[in-house]
């Protein structure tokens, strides 16, 4: 019966203590199928063993020991150290990524030299003020209510902006033969007339990068090239934001498939790149409604850390 007791007391307490250290911990992945997470199978059953051989060691004290463990997950709770819907949300992130609801994206790399970076480092003008002040508004205008939810408070400041620019973005050409870019605050006085963004790949990209730059985030810039249906290639640049590492992004995972976006992705893959350190970088391109959309192609020409 003490056996039986220490078990369910031990199984009881091993997730919330699982939750919290789980994130500090590094991934470990075999590489089979679409992997098999080590990392998670050999901390619950580390946490739950030691938790078990712990409360049967002080088997006299079930009742101390029950009360004391409870006690300290409402003062977390209620202190906002680790709030229950903190770990709500951090339980549901878990499974999301279990699910493989996002996918890696496999990219041809070249070393190609960024062309016309000075002129592009000069339209996104990031530490302008004004600039400034439009970014901290439209970062702050959607999903503040799921601000707790987030490890990063950034990281749902980075979607509201991607929300209020891709959704009021209209595509229009530069002049011919000529490639023009918009500094970043002046497109963002074209809201003004019609409550619309206008512009080409560029000028979405550049205005992207400035105002996460202006919250605090990190962004590059990627060019690529693109095979249209008539045969013709076309040149295009996107920007992508930096998240974090995988645990960070099974996070972001669950915040963009079930809060924020989820009428716009439904079963779609969350497309990321992966770079040589471990880091995702998250496409915000305008393909798809929402971050996280496919990618137009496979090749990364040049990339541009802004």
């Amino acid at each position: 019966m003490k056996r039986l007791l220490a078990f369910v007391l031990s199984f009881f307490f091993t997730l919330p203590v699982f939750m919290l250290v789980y994130p500090r911990i590094p991934s470990i992945e075999i590489p089979v199928g679409t992997g098999i997470r080590l990392d998670q199978m050999i901390l619950f059953m580390f946490i739950f063993l030691l938790l078990y051989f712990l409360i049967y060691s002080l088997k006299k004290y079930y009742l101390y020991i029950s009360i004391t463990l409870v006690l300290a997950i409402g003062l977390s709770h209620f202190t906002g150290l680790y709030s229950l819907q903190r770990f709500s949300a951090d339980y549901l992130s878990l499974l999301t990524n279990l699910e493989k609801v996002s996918e890696s994206s496999k990219f041809v790399t070249k070393t190609v030299p960024f062309t016309r970076e000075e002129l592009l480092r000069e339209a996104i003008d990031y530490n302008n003020p004004e600039l400034i002040d439009f970014a901290r508004n439209i970062a702050t205008k959607h999903f503040q209510e799921y601000k707790a939810l987030s490890k990063d408070s950034r990281w749902i400041q980075y979607f509201s902006i991607f929300k209020e620019i891709e959704n009021k973005w209209i595509y229009m050409y530069d002049p011919l033969y000529e490639e023009f870019f918009s500094k970043a605050s002046n497109t963002a006085k074209q809201l003004s007339y019609n409550n619309k963004f206008k512009g080409d790949c560029d000028d979405y990209s550049i205005i992207i990068a400035a105002c996460i730059r202006a919250v605090g985030g990190e962004v590059r810039l990627v060019r690529t090239n693109v095979l249209l249906d008539d045969g013709r290639t076309v040149g295009h640049l996107y920007p992508e934001v930096k998240i974090g590492d995988k645990k960070d992004f099974e996070n972001v995972a669950y915040l963009l498939r079930n809060l924020l976006f989820p009428k716009e992705i439904k079963n779609k893959p969350l497309r990321y790149f992966l770079d040589n350190k471990g880091e995702v970088w998250l496409n915000f391109d305008y393909n798809d409604h929402f971050p996280g959309g496919r990618y137009q192609s496979n090749i990364r020409i040049s990339e541009l850390k802004v």
